[in-house]
């Protein structure tokens, strides 16, 4: 009888002494960052009217081999924006100098400063968005993944 109670409290103290871990099987994370651009010139969307299809769009730049570029239209607060994609399952934490190029008519520069979320938690050490500057100007902190720019 003895045995049998030293065994039982010695499996009670080791699973009693086993660290507190969270189960993050459950938690939903926040992806990668994806952004929309939505150009215009002189008011009319030249995404959505075809003017610049996704044959004649590209980015040169930082890594620019890991972009994923296509046309996409999103629900935002202002109502449906259809736009150029760009996406990256790779981003590091460092400071991406790119050029969206419209066929060879416009290159519009933009600079996107990615970190890291907090280590800690299930979702820890996702790429996030610190900065973004788009001609040299740095976007609004609230609005951070859908843009509107305006071309000459």
């Amino acid at each position: 009888m003895k045995k049998y109670f030293l065994l039982l409290l010695a499996t009670g103290l080791s699973l009693s002494c086993e660290e507190n871990k969270i189960d993050c099987s459950l938690v939903l994370c926040e992806g990668p960052p994806v952004f929309l651009f939505e150009v215009l010139e002189n008011g009319e969307n030249v995404i959505e009217n075809d003017t610049y299809p996704i044959e004649t769009i590209s980015i040169v730049g930082t890594d620019s081999n890991t972009f994923i570029l296509e046309i996409q239209t999103w629900q935002t607060g202002d109502g449906e924006k259809t736009g150029v994609v760009v996406d990256n399952q790779n981003w590091e934490p460092k400071l991406y100098d790119i050029d969206l190029n419209l066929a060879s008519d416009v290159s519009i520069p933009i600079q996107i400063n990615m970190g890291l979320g907090e280590a800690e938690g299930c979702c820890g050490g996702i790429p996030r968005v610190s900065a973004v500057f788009i001609n040299g100007e740095i976007q609004s902190p609230n609005n951070r993944t859908f843009f509107t720019v305006e071309i000459d």
